[in-house]
């Protein structure tokens, strides 16, 4: 590998004489208090300051707020968003522009700050444009945890109006909803996070079918609201750009919120502070627990009377549990009628019964839109109860949809909002049907809005129309306003293909919908419903699963048989299918008590019950880009195989996991690979310290899955050599049966003893039941540093039989400061300090250091003297290093003499505490160590080796001490005669004063 020149840290030049003078130029005006209601002492108050390169505007830190800083460029006008100094999020730069508008057909933007004045909590920004006689004017005004965003354009006819991000500035892009997407979405896909894939949304607007807010969030924990009315063009990551365009198509004042929060979670709630969250679940207890079959994904359109009743019977007679039937399109005479066509449907009121004598409840689809050629179309005209034409408004607005042309009933018309209601009750009541599913949209832009009426108000006053009907937890299709937000609907999703591709965008979407602010999510018919062929086995089997750990299960193709739409030929599955589709099903009904308390959860706090796992685990980088895994409430991960195979990789958070399936204890954060998943498992893990967990574990655990677990706890207990220290042991029986001649017990370490100081045994032990026993635990006095297996079983009698279980955890033996052993020496490059130790072949330094670089040397250093020939090999393990900075550095090092590297001959191997290896070297003599080699990912225990040949010097490093990668090779011709060989760590801590390492060596050698 070649070596490179040291790069070194260099501090930021001054600004341009550019730059100086334009900052000359914009004198402020700053009159009236600079504080908001959330900050009103002194102490907390929003400051703006100026440089030679922009304006910053501070917002100090509350207890419930982080504070941040929003920088911007005033040569081209940018802003970016800091928390504790890191970029959180950043427009785009350059010709993209931050602020964007269209004028005659061309895309313009805002580039060199003018003005600025800073007045009453408001910071204003007036800039030229890249379009003549145009200017922007911006406003920003703080808050504790946001800032308000709102600009103008003056001059250039503007006609839309846009903000574009750098996507990478904010780290990963969640929300949004049903996204539109060049690979298919929403109905095939659904990119999660959104920047992993392409978002190209034109329609995005209140009136869309698609389940959408203007919210958005980020990894980085800020959030963007775009508060609007108006239909939206959004783009994330279009063509690979890395670039988030979210326009507003209207000249009006653009209003967006930027929240800067500590976690994602934070940036959900502060959004749901604004839109409102549900003050009621629309579906019952029994909605949550069973599944509604609806017939459109079985028929299709080909649906009659004798094919709905096979249909219901084949569900009863097969044990597949369900709330509903629920009777899809084309039962009316036409779209609108609202009567049943009398050849497909001879006798509604004998089907209704029937179907209620097998215990089901009965429902039917309807919609707003009534066909051209329907009955009741010109008596709606005539009667004024249609929306009318945007463009001319004294004829009725026509528009398209997928059963033909039709007009739509405007609910802003109280007589029109009666009259559809009436024929809708009179329906109901006549054919004893229990329920109904809204389909289609309540406005479309082609239409204009009722006199004092905005587009917005129609979900609005869809919402306040299917309020007053059981929705049978097919929910509603509704968005984007509060009273969206606060009724409390299902959210069904939008129809998807019936593919392994369908069913992954499932997953991801009902995590983009209920981040969003919608909770109480399904995922679109199990199998799929968008007219593909029907669904394969595994499709089918896999996809129930996975609806089996969601708030609530939408079912359509039943697991009996079912008709290929594509060929019109009947599809007969095997009893499996139907077993394990029906074991889904018991799943769900069994977990439905810990789903209901997540409702009620949810009405409290607005949260999602189905979120991703970094909203539980924020600290968990490698959660924010899992798409196949989610948690359902605060208990249950749910890891469902979502593709072909029989084995899947998953992901455990930080924490306390049982495996349902396994019924063991695993602590996380861990990557499970080749978790065996075969057609009749459903990978899913309790968090066992979270609410819920022993009600989740009840519902979840396999019947063949051990009865009882054994947890001990702390998770990773530390102590010194041949000091006591306690655990404990819980024994917890989760079977549904007592277990007999319960007996806990600890298996340690040679030379180590425990003594229980409470009961280690248990005749009986009842469901839900624990033995708790506490242990005093003494290790051997010549315990070696490091960590060791500490071993938790039970044995016990079940059902079947005898049956033993354990639980392990590694005890930590810490290394304490004392001394080196002849003939070991040490030297302390610090500022003082340094402490080691010496037990047998292990060795610890403690040591502080600004660097071991090539701008400083500071470290702790235990060395052999005159030790390395011109021939040498210098080798050790590094157990472990402990520091605060990510770059506090420990490993093995050679030199004419360690105590002065600037007699020659200096080398150092090194393992970083974050970010890898590096092998630096001094090449000119002057005790400077300016070449360098390296990265990777760091890994312990590290076996880490220098070699020397003359003036050679090559590095090497192995996981394992048998197999050896190179680093480095490198000329130090300073080198000469016999030298110094030992181990170093500096705890880098420039950035971290005060902060010190902790290294641990083993096998330290040195042959020459």
């Amino acid at each position: 590998m070649r070596i490179q020149p040291l790069r070194r840290h260099k501090s930021r030049s001054p600004g341009t004489l550019l730059a100086a003078a334009l900052a000359l130029t914009l004198i402020p005006s700053v009159t009236g208090p600079l504080t908001t209601k959330a900050q009103a002492d002194t102490g907390s108050r929003p400051k703006v300051t100026q440089s030679a390169d922009g304006l910053t505007l501070s917002v100090p830190g509350t207890k419930d707020a982080p504070g941040y800083t929003v920088d911007i460029a005033t040569d081209a006008l940018a802003l970016t968003t800091e928390r504790s100094g890191k970029t959180v999020l950043g427009t785009a730069d350059g010709d993209d522009g931050g602020l964007r508008f269209r004028s005659d057909g061309k895309w313009e933007h805002a580039t060199a700050v003018t003005d600025w004045t800073w007045r009453s909590g408001v910071l204003t920004l007036t800039t030229d444009t890249t379009l003549d006689g145009a200017t922007v004017k911006a406003r920003l005004t703080p808050e504790a945890d946001r800032y308000q965003l709102t600009w103008d354009v003056a001059g250039g006819s503007p006609d839309q109006l846009g903000l574009a991000y750098d996507l990478s500035s904010a780290g990963h892009w969640y929300g949004h909803g049903e996204a539109e997407t060049p690979q298919g979405g929403p109905g095939v896909n659904q990119p999660w996070p959104l920047d992993a894939g392409e978002v190209d949304h034109k329609a995005f607007g209140p009136a869309s079918y698609n389940m959408i807010d203007p919210f958005w969030y980020t990894s980085r924990s800020t959030g963007l609201r775009v508060d609007t009315g108006n239909v939206m063009d959004v783009a994330l990551n279009k063509g690979k750009d890395g670039l988030g365009r979210f326009i507003v198509e209207s000249p009006d004042t653009y209003k967006a919120t930027v929240f800067v929060e500590s976690t994602p979670l934070e940036v959900y709630r502060d959004y749901i502070g604004i839109v409102g969250k549900p003050t009621k679940s629309d579906a019952t207890y029994e909605q949550y627990a069973k599944p509604l079959w609806n017939s459109w994904a079985q028929f299709y359109t080909k649906i009659d009377q004798e094919k709905l009743l096979d249909y219901a019977t084949d569900l009863h007679d097969n044990g597949l549990d369900g709330h509903t039937i629920q009777l899809d399109d084309k039962w009316e005479s036409n779209y609108g009628n609202l009567t049943w066509d009398p050849k497909t449907f001879p006798d509604p009121k004998g089907l209704s019964d029937k179907i209620h004598d097998m215990g089901f409840d009965f429902g039917i689809w309807v919609t707003l839109w009534i066909n051209l050629d329907s009955d009741n179309y010109q008596y709606a005209v005539d009667h004024g109860y249609l929306l009318m034409d945007a463009e001319d408004t004294n004829k009725p607005c026509e528009v398209t949809w997928w059963n033909g042309q039709a007009g739509i009933i405007d609910l802003a018309n109280p007589d029109a909002k009666a009259w559809y209601e009436g024929n809708l009750k009179k329906l109901m009541d006549t054919y004893d049907i229990d329920g109904l599913k809204f389909d289609t949209r309540f406005f479309d832009e082609k239409c204009a809005p009722s006199e004092g009426h905005q587009a917005t108000d129609y979900q609005k006053l869809g919402t306040q129309l299917a309020d007053e009907f059981d929705l049978q937890g097919a929910g509603i299709r509704v968005h984007w306003n509060r009273t969206a937000h606060e009724a409390g609907f299902v959210t069904r999703q939008v129809d998807k293909g019936t593919g392994w591709d369908s069913l992954r965008a499932s997953a991801t979407q009902n995590l983009a919908i209920s981040t969003i602010g919608y909770p109480f999510v399904e995922s679109d018919m199990i199998g799929g419903s968008g007219g593909q062929p029907a669904p394969t086995k595994d499709v089918l089997v896999r996809w129930a699963q996975s609806a089996s750990l969601m708030p609530l299960m939408y079912a359509s193709t039943s697991p009996v048989d079912t008709n290929d739409t594509t060929t019109g030929q009947k599809v007969d599955y095997d009893r499996e299918t139907v077993d394990l589709y029906r074991e889904a099903i018991k799943t769900h009904e069994k977990l439905a008590p810990y789903i209901w308390d997540q409702v009620q959860s949810t009405l409290k706090t607005g949260d999602p019950i189905m979120r991703p796992l970094f909203f539980d685990f924020p600290k968990d980088e490698a959660s924010y880009t899992v798409t196949d895994e989610w948690m359902l409430g605060p208990a249950v991960l749910a890891a469902p195989k979502l593709s072909t195979g029989a084995t899947r990789s998953v992901h455990l958070p930080p924490g306390t996991w049982y495996d349902v399936n396994q019924g063991t204890v695993i602590r996380g954060p861990k990557t499970l690979k080749g978790y065996a998943a075969p057609l009749g498992v459903t990978p899913a893990f309790v968090n066992l310290k979270a609410k819920g967990a022993a009600k989740a574990v009840k519902a979840l655990k396999r019947v063949d899955a051990p009865a009882a677990s054994v947890l001990i706890t702390p998770d990773a207990p530390s102590t010194d050599a041949g000091k006591p220290f306690e655990v404990t042991t819980e024994v917890t029986n989760w079977g549904t049966r007592t277990l007999k001649n319960a007996k806990a017990a600890l298996d340690l370490p040679d030379g180590w003893s425990a003594e229980a100081t409470g009961p280690t045994t248990a005749k009986s032990l009842e469901n839900g039941a624990t033995l708790t026993t506490t242990w005093t635990v003494t290790p051997a006095d010549d315990a070696r540093w490091g960590s060791h297996d500490l071993t938790g079983t039970v044995t016990y009698t079940g059902s079947n039989g005898s049956r033993k279980v354990s639980d392990t955890v590694p005890a930590q033996v810490k290394a304490a400061p004392g001394s080196v052993q002849v003939p070991y020496l040490t030297a302390d490059t610090t500022s003082g300090g340094a402490q080691y130790a010496q037990g047998g072949d292990q060795f610890a330094i403690w040591a502080g250091g600004q660097d071991l670089s090539g701008w400083k040397d500071e470290k702790g250093v235990i060395y052999r003297d005159d030790a390395a020939g011109e021939e040498a090999t210098v080798q050790a393990q590094l157990v472990s290093q402990n520091s605060a900075s990510p770059v506090g550095k420990a490993g093995v090092a050679l030199a004419n003499d360690l105590t002065a590297p600037e007699k020659g001959g200096y080398a150092v191997l090194v393992m970083t505490q974050s970010y890898g290896l590096e092998f630096m070297t001094d090449s000119d003599g002057d005790g400077n160590l300016d070449t360098w080699a390296g990265g990777g990912s760091t890994y312990h225990p590290a076996y880490l080796k220098l070699t020397r040949d003359g003036a050679t010097y090559t590095a090497y490093a192995s996981k394992d001490g048998k197999t050896w990668s190179q680093v480095g090779t490198a000329q130090v011709p300073s080198a000469t005669g016999t030298g110094d060989a030992g181990m170093v760590a500096s705890a880098a801590n420039v950035n971290y004063p005060g902060e010190n390492i902790e290294a641990v060596f083993s096998g330290f050698s040195v042959t020459s």
